[in-house]
């Protein structure tokens, strides 16, 4: 594995953070950390990066401790709010990324800068938002890492940087073994890369499953006002004037309608489970 994380536990002061996180990415491997603005996901990354330390748990990163700081060479990290020196031009940050990084791969970080429409001459100061998104993405992905963690990388890109990203160029660094972890916020645009989606909420991951397999044991139940809950068994709960439950049971459900007329069940898209989960927009 190149993460595992084993009850994981995180406080700041008094307040706890993360709570009892269980989490692993294995090579070849696209998990993606969904979570509500402030539920813990860049404290998350910042663990694996060895930038905190942990209160309770175990965590390896390329089987190694995190706080010993080995392996950073061989981990490709984009933070969510990226920041460079601002007299600095592409090919300065580029020039630097390569003199730290041994296995900086020249070709492929050009062919990136072309891609993703990059402005080699101009200064860091003049970027857009979406500019220094993409630079740090090239500094992230420039060394062909063995882990990748990007917390909310697609902040600030254009649809067409996004769908690069998400498509191509993430297909690309898995079929090198390369295993990349995912803070992001556009779950249906995510949807078709990831290969298990883990969501965050009440400081502990509520759900680890690949976005099919979640679709499939969630539905949205309606029934009359006056009707029964739903069985105990589909661990419903209440949403927008009905019930979500995560553990669906096509048999107890049809059992149920037998005796509550009106009572009908529909599918969920991703970004309609995560809200049901969470309770909030991220």
């Amino acid at each position: 594995m190149l993460i595992e994380a084993l009850g994981v536990t995180k406080r700041y002061g008094r307040k706890p953070v993360l709570e009892g996180i269980d989490l692993t990415v294995g090579e070849g491997e696209i998990v993606a950390l969904a979570g509500v603005n402030g539920a813990g996901k860049t404290t998350l990354i910042n663990l694996l990066m060895g930038f905190l330390e942990i209160d309770g748990g175990s965590i390896k990163v390329l089987d190694d401790d995190p706080l010993h700081r080995r392996q950073l060479g061989s981990i490709g990290w984009m933070p969510e709010r990226p920041a460079f020196p601002p007299q600095l031009r592409t090919d300065d940050v580029l020039g630097f990324q390569a003199h730290t990084f041994p296995r900086w791969d020249h070709s492929f970080a050009n062919d990136l800068v072309q891609r993703l429409d990059l402005d080699t001459a101009s200064s860091v100061r003049s970027f857009s938002r979406g500019q220094l998104a993409r630079l740090a993405l090239i500094c992230a992905l420039g060394h062909r890492p063995k882990l990748l963690l990007l917390d909310d990388p697609t902040l600030g890109l254009d649809p067409g940087g996004r769908r690069l990203l998400l498509g191509e160029l993430l297909s690309a660094i898995v079929d090198a073994g390369t295993g990349v972890l995912l803070a992001t916020h556009l779950l249906e645009e995510a949807d078709q890369a990831l290969d298990r989606l883990a969501i965050l909420s009440d400081r502990s991951i509520l759900v680890d499953q690949s976005p099919d397999e979640l679709k499939a044991s969630c539905r949205f139940l309606e029934m009359p006002t006056d009707a029964p809950p739903p069985p105990a068994a589909l661990s419903a709960r209440r949403h927008a004037g009905g019930w979500v439950t995560t553990h669906w049971n096509e048999e107890l459900w049809i059992g149920y309608c037998a005796e509550t007329p009106g009572a009908r069940a529909s599918t969920l898209d991703i970004e309609s489970i995560f809200i049901a989960l969470t309770g909030g927009n991220q």
